[in-house]
């Protein structure tokens, strides 16, 4: 008898421009992952168009309603299981309509909780990658979990010729970047959903510190041929061993401190041992109590 293959769930995919122009680069680029998911099984990508979005304005709001252009959106979010923005980049941050389409979606209830997210982005200079940075810090108050690799940032002026006239991708090499973020998006959603699941079945939990005081400060000559100074070393196993890792992680200058930073290199040199491993931060301090560290971080 042949082996039967099992359909995988089919993930549905909320697909968001930022940019309100026909010719978008971006557009074209949620354009060609939405022919690239009809050869990925399992996956489906709906572009949800936010240009008939009203300005936020909580006025428009009634008791637990919204205007109907508002309300389709919001819906449309949450039947979705996962959402990709292709983000341009204005004035090193969002642009203004996908800013107004993610406070709308946010507003109580937020519907985009607990969703995982890609982020794909086509610009000059660096590809609109300030822009990305700016929502991942966005969807941290939001709960949107992102995918940490692969990032795709397209400097889309530089040749050979990545879009024809009409704003389509043309590039073959950017097409299969692309699908690479499609996959990992697909792959990191059906993680999400299977933690989800098993979520009220967690009987316990064991936090053990671990001192980062006696690392030395980041040498590679200190390297050897994949090995590392004992201190470091004994450091690395105890990172690989856990499941999850929280960090108290104060504010100095804006950022996290020296010793943390060091200790995260030391433990990123390759075969990083940070890898695929969830994460909490806390912080205490002055004024905004870590913030900008915790962001940082």
């Amino acid at each position: 008898m042949a082996g039967v293959v099992a359909a995988k769930p089919i993930i549905k995919v909320a697909a968001l421009c930022g940019s309100l122009r026909k010719g978008s680069y971006n557009r074209g680029l949620i354009r060609s992952a939405i022919e690239i998911s009809k050869g990925i099984n399992g996956l489906h990508i709906e572009y949800i168009d936010i240009e008939a979005l009203p300005m936020l304005n909580t006025d428009l709001e009634g008791e637990g309603t919204f205007p109907l252009a508002v309300e389709a959106f919001r819906e449309k979010i949450k039947a979705a299981d996962s959402i990709l923005f292709a983000s341009p980049e204005y004035n090193y941050s969002v642009t203004a309509p996908l800013k107004n389409a993610i406070d709308w979606a946010s507003r109580p209830p937020n519907v985009w909780a607990d969703k995982a997210a890609a982020i794909v982005s086509a610009g000059g200079g660096f590809g609109g990658g300030r822009s990305q940075y700016h929502l991942r810090q966005i969807g941290v108050y939001l709960d949107l979990h992102f995918i940490n690799k692969p990032e795709f940032f397209l400097n889309a002026f530089q040749p050979p010729a990545k879009f024809d006239g009409d704003g389509n991708l043309i590039d073959e090499s950017v097409n299969e970047k692309l699908k690479e973020v499609l996959i990992s998006l697909q792959a990191f959603t059906y993680r999400l959903q299977a933690i989800q699941l098993c979520e009220e079945s967690i009987e316990g939990m064991q936090i053990e510190y671990i001192e980062i005081e006696q690392l030395p400060m980041l040498n590679t000559d200190l390297e050897g041929q994949g090995t590392f100074p004992p201190a470091v070393e004994a450091f690395r196993r105890k990172i690989k061993e856990v499941d999850s890792l929280l960090f108290a992680s104060p504010e100095y200058n804006l950022s996290l401190t020296a010793p943390l930073k060091n200790a995260l290199d030391w433990a990123s040199r390759p075969p990083n041992v940070w890898a695929d491993k969830a994460a909490a931060v806390v912080s205490s301090g002055g004024k905004g109590g870590g913030a900008q560290a915790q962001h940082h971080l």
